[in-house]
């Protein structure tokens, strides 16, 4: 029950979460006016890109630590040499950004973008550490920080906004000033966090050899990490070009980016089982972790469907009486996002699978490009026919077509059969006490025989006789007890880390049973040829 416990605070974590980056997505829009808030989405947008591109080096704390086992403290240093450089770059290209200001007044916008950057960067790169040590009570209060902070920051804002002329016209302004500030204070104590539950310091440093094990990996990573944020906001971007006029562009922005803020609260819900499983996908062996990712795919199928409905039916009397009736045109859009939402939902278990169980990072970019290639000729045909509900269309199409690659895929890599996928299993049932209790056995611990006192209680002078099965009577005295220590040991594997001392316990007794039961075979023989030396 302790691993039902886990993924239920975990929720419940990521219901906070979920629901803090609602109220904030739907009080911004709230109170800036719809060209503005198209402006402050598309900011955060192409911030996106390029952050979570540049944190694609930090995924390597999962598959170096949980699967290559290196040395904590030397990959820690090589991560953070690259995040250095991160930093530097940044810092170039924001004092560049500033003198551009005097051209174009977009040049205010990028100057917030690439300074929020190296935050988000340091902050991403703390947690996934945090996570790769699987210390998850931390990481949840910490991916809480940035998201409240802001809220409370825009709440403050919301309250304030008709105090004076000058709050009046400087709305955008402040709401990107908040938000900068946010992602500084959370960057921090994600910092500080690290370093106390890592026990290293996370001073960069240089060790050539780790650095050649974690540039192409990171390389590959930061790619796909980019061709998923592409797939992800594509269409937001597509829409604010394809729309029309400058003026439409960013009005249809405005709108759409209510429409995804709002489906996009099934991946913080469905993210709760895919943290819970996140380093036993790299820690387990491979039969163990393909049981695991298709077990994991069951349920967060099953609580996506179940939330989206529930979403489909409460969403769109929020943003109709909430906004004042001033994004209604979202509504559509959003029901076809929720579709798109389940099924993309899904596709970051078989992610870990591929790239921290299997170490095939390539396959991830592959889908993502077809899921891509798919979202731009979809938006490029239908948004400036049927507006944001194309961006709607072309989004949920590609996310289905990247769920297909990776169904696809792990039945290759696997040989498991699609259907069961989707199939619920009695062990399923058993993990809510559901199902008989004859069905239990793999969901409970059984009591095993200790193989070492019935070794001790067998005479050595024994005589060995044939059976009529051909096996002698010690093999059937004793292969009860070595189906139940191999189904007990079976179990344990599957079981949540905390056994992992019980399961070498088993193992340890399995050997010395089978080197009693050696020892008393050579025993036997040796006895039999003594007598037959005696008889000659």
């Amino acid at each position: 029950m302790s691993t039902i416990k886990n993924t239920l605070r975990i929720m419940l974590y990521k219901f906070g979460v979920a629901g803090i980056v609602m109220i904030s997505g739907f009080l911004v829009p709230k109170y800036l006016s719809v060209p503005d808030n198209g402006v402050y989405k598309l900011t955060q947008l192409y911030f996106q890109l390029a952050y979570t591109y540049l944190s694609g080096y930090s995924f390597y704390f999962n598959f170096g630590l949980n699967r290559k086992g290196l040395d904590r403290r030397q990959l820690v240093a090589v991560i953070m040499r690259i995040y250095f450089w991160i930093a530097v770059g940044a810092g170039a290209l924001l004092i560049a950004s500033l003198f551009l200001i005097r051209v174009d007044s977009v040049f205010v916008y990028a100057a917030f973008a690439v300074a929020t950057i190296p935050m988000a960067v340091l902050f991403t790169y703390a947690t996934k550490l945090i996570q790769a040590l699987n210390e998850i009570s931390w990481l949840n209060r910490l991916n809480l920080a940035q998201g409240l902070l802001f809220l409370v920051f825009a709440v403050f804002i919301f309250v304030t906004r008709n105090h004076g002329s000058w709050m009046a016209t400087h709305l955008l302004w402040l709401t990107l000033v908040s938000w900068l500030v946010s992602w500084v204070v959370a960057a921090l104590l994600a910092f500080i966090a690290a370093i106390r539950l890592s026990g290293v310091s996370l001073r960069p440093q240089r060790f050539p050899e780790i650095a050649k094990m974690v540039y192409p990996y990171g390389q590959r990573v930061a790619f796909q990490q980019l061709l998923t944020q592409f797939n992800l906001r594509g269409d937001l971007m597509l829409v604010g070009i394809l729309a029309g006029t400058h003026e439409q562009n960013l009005r249809a922005a405005g709108l759409y980016a209510v429409a995804v803020t709002a489906s996009e609260v099934l991946w913080h819900i469905s993210s709760s089982i895919s943290l819970l499983v996140y380093t036993r996908i790299a820690k387990e062996e491979r039969e163990n972790s393909i049981a695991l990712t298709a077990r994991s795919f069951r349920f967060t199928l099953l609580l996506l469907i179940v939330a989206g409905m529930g979403l489909a039916i409460v969403f769109p009397p929020i943003i109709h009486y909430l906004l004042n009736g001033r994004y209604d045109e979202a509504i559509p859009a959003f029901y076809i996002l929720i579709i798109g939402a389940v099924a993309y939902g899904t596709t970051a278990l078989f992610t870990q699978f591929f790239t921290d169980q299997l170490g095939k990072v390539r396959f991830p970019m592959y889908m993502q490009a077809a899921s891509i290639i798919t979202n731009v000729v979809v938006c490029v045909v239908l948004i400036p026919r049927i507006y944001i509900i194309g961006g709607a269309i072309a989004s949920s199409a590609a996310y289905y077509v990247g769920l297909g690659m990776n169904l696809g895929y792990f039945r290759l890599q696997t040989g498991q059969k699609v259907r069961s996928l989707f199939a619920f299993t009695k062990e399923d049932l058993a993990l809510f006490g559901l199902g008989r209790k004859k069905h239990m056995t793999t969901a409970m611990p059984v009591s095993v025989p200790d193989p070492i006192s019935s070794v001790k209680t067998i005479s050595p002078i024994e005589p060995v006789t044939e059976s009529t099965t051909g096996d002698s009577p010690i093999v059937n005295r004793h292969s009860d007890i070595l189906k139940g220590i191999l189904n007990q040991i079976s179990y344990l594997e599957q079981e949540h880390a905390e056994q992992q001392q019980l399961i070498e316990t088993s193992i340890e007794q399995l050997h010395e049973m089978v080197s009693k039961l050696q020892s008393f075979v050579n025993t036997h023989k040796h006895n039999d040829e003594d007598s037959e030396s005696q008889n000659r």
